[in-house]
């Protein structure tokens, strides 16, 4: 299950990169507006401390304007991945995105019937909303079988994750991938008591061995 983060913030986006697990950076336009920074200024910081994909959601709400604005954003940076809502003017600008080779990301998806119209549409990625779902666990399930029984290729990235139960879910259920905010990020990497009684007993036993020239 690959980890995404969802924010703008650069230190928590450096710390993943630096622990080795992040796959990728998902912004949404209250991200951008809660950060105080324009658009342009939080991608080029995201872009300089992380090395994989970003994604940018457009804001225009009909297909010409999506388009346009997808195309804005493949300018920008050829690593970024455009975030669609799935609506029926969304899909329009999949359709036509898709031959352009854009890599689509097909967002605010609450039912397995909007995730099959992403795919068709031609989106790499479905992100859809865990916790604003009446029933997560059969929707994600539904969604894993339509993917698997059609051979589809898009890749489902949950998101609006609120604790660590659901984030098991997503394991245990084998998602691809779970996008999480900054703060349910730090609880999910918290180092554990355990490893460090175990660091302990090891420190304790290792003053109890024979001199190595190894270690000094």
């Amino acid at each position: 299950m690959d980890i995404w983060l969802d924010t703008t913030d650069t230190k928590t986006i450096t710390l993943g990169s630096k622990l080795g697990i992040l796959k990728g950076v998902t912004t949404n336009p209250s991200l951008i507006a809660a950060s105080e920074k324009n658009l342009e200024d939080n991608l080029n910081d995201i872009l300089k401390c992380h090395s994989g994909p970003v994604t940018a959601q457009v804001t225009a709400v009909d297909h010409s304007g999506i388009i346009e604005q997808a195309e804005i954003l493949r300018d920008f940076s050829e690593r970024i991945i455009v975030k669609i809502p799935v609506t029926q003017e969304g899909l329009m600008a999949m359709e036509s995105l898709s031959h352009l080779q854009f890599p689509v990301m097909a967002t605010a998806i609450f039912t397995p019937n909007q995730a099959l119209f992403a795919c068709h549409a031609g989106a790499a990625y479905l992100a859809p909303y865990y916790s604003r779902i009446n029933s997560p666990l059969d929707t994600l399930e539904g969604i894993i079988l339509m993917l698997d029984r059609y051979g589809f290729e898009t890749e489902m990235v949950v998101a609006s994750l609120k604790n660590e139960d659901q984030i098991q879910d997503c394991f245990h259920m084998g998602v691809d991938a779970v996008t999480l905010k900054k703060e349910l990020f730090e609880t999910f990497i918290a180092d554990q008591s355990g490893t460090f009684e175990a660091l302990d007993q090891f420190s304790t036993d290792w003053k109890k061995a024979k001199p190595s020239k190894l270690f000094i």
